[in-house]
């Protein structure tokens, strides 16, 4: 039994950090996304993948050539010329596919549910798709998704306002699917599985529900992103418990005098750490960081190279590839840096601010 990993979208909710990296290969604790969603399928008992590829496919099958822990687990690529959609891309994977059941899993989300259980849920039942639902405590950012008591999908509402909401189950992103559904997708157009597909399948009860109360999130914000990556930090997902390390410090990283490291905390191989600088629990650094003396970085994520010169502050917010900030300069409250970008001496950013990949802000041009 096979999956088709959606991976084609653009990650436009995570810009800036996606315009030179795909969202699969988000670092969480310093290891691509990627590694955590083929453990997933692995786990569930899956023999294969098939990775539905759009934007930015080169660095994901380079990834993958390159990582010697697949284990007989087969990877294949459909990579899209244009964009086809959810559906359309599960349908340019159908080569692939060997006329079996097979799962469909959205290429953001991270999750702890038992995939083999949904996979027996749904052979035993006469569904033509299961769609896995998980509950959410504000059902207004989702789709949601109405069953009855056999599970079986009565209805979906689209974002609704407060007053609308009538269950907080959602759609979790995970889909074990017929191969007869392969015939209901148009070929070489954009069709939405949601949209297009699932009503239909609804509207001949031929879809069915699977509810999991296991940990999930869709990492594909920069607020679930940072929540996803302090999750993963703290071992509450995604994690080997037999050999999980608070302090999962590198070797080669170097470290002067009175530095504070407080736990749980990944530094990647290459980092210097400067004297009296402070990395505060759930943060990550990633290859060849660089902090400053007397520098603060709480709750963060610093992607390879970052600089963050002496006396800076980094809370809770993501530092894109080979950005810098300068000295003095403080960067909070789920502020993202693109790859390259200079944050000048005394800037103050805040309130979610994005900075572009290549940007420089001069000294002192900017508080909030």
């Amino acid at each position: 039994m096979k999956a088709v990993v959606l991976v084609g979208g653009q990650g436009t909710r995570l810009r800036p950090i996606t315009f030179d990296t795909p969202k699969a290969l988000v670092p969480l604790r310093n290891r691509p996304f990627m590694g955590y969603m083929l453990d997933f399928l692995r786990g569930g008992g899956l023999d294969g993948a098939v990775l539905s590829l759009g934007y930015l496919p080169d660095p994901i099958q380079d990834y993958l050539a390159n990582w010697h822990d697949l284990r007989g687990f087969d990877v294949d690529y459909a990579v899209e010329e244009h964009a086809l959609g959810t559906a359309g891309g599960i349908k340019n994977a159908e080569e692939y596919l060997d006329g079996d059941p097979f799962v469909v899993v959205n290429g953001d989300v991270l999750t702890g549910m038992d995939l083999a259980e949904a996979i027996r849920i749904h052979k035993a039942s006469d569904a033509l798709a299961t769609i896995t639902l998980t509950s959410v405590e504000d059902p207004t950012a989702y789709g949601l998704v109405e069953v009855d008591h056999d599970m079986v999908v009565q209805r979906f509402i689209e974002k609704p306002a407060a007053d609308e909401v009538t269950t907080n189950l959602v759609n979790a992103g995970v889909y074990v699917l017929e191969p007869e559904v392969l015939g209901m997708i148009p070929a070489g157009r954009e069709v939405s599985i949601e949209r297009e597909i699932f009503p239909e399948l609804q509207a001949r009860g031929r879809l069915m529900a699977h509810v999991s109360s296991s940990y999930w999130r869709d990492i594909g914000t920069p607020r679930s992103y940072l929540a996803a990556s302090h999750d993963v930090l703290s071992g509450a997902v995604g994690t080997d418990r037999t050999n999980f390390e608070y302090m999962d410090v590198k070797e080669d990283a170097s470290c002067g005098k009175n530095v504070k490291l407080l736990p749980p905390l990944s530094v990647a191989e290459g980092c210097e750490i400067s004297d009296l600088a402070t990395i505060g629990g759930r943060s990550a650094l990633g290859r060849n960081c660089r902090i400053g003396r007397g520098a603060v970085v709480e709750g963060s994520i610093l992607l390879d190279g970052a600089r963050v010169d002496a006396g800076a502050v980094i809370r809770g917010s993501i530092i894109g590839r080979d950005a810098r900030v300068g000295r003095g300069a403080i960067v909070r409250g789920l502020s993202v840096l693109g790859a390259g970008c200079v944050v000048g001496e005394g800037n103050v950013l805040d309130q979610g601010i994005r900075v572009n990949p290549g940007v420089v802000l001069p000294p002192r041009s900017l508080r909030f």
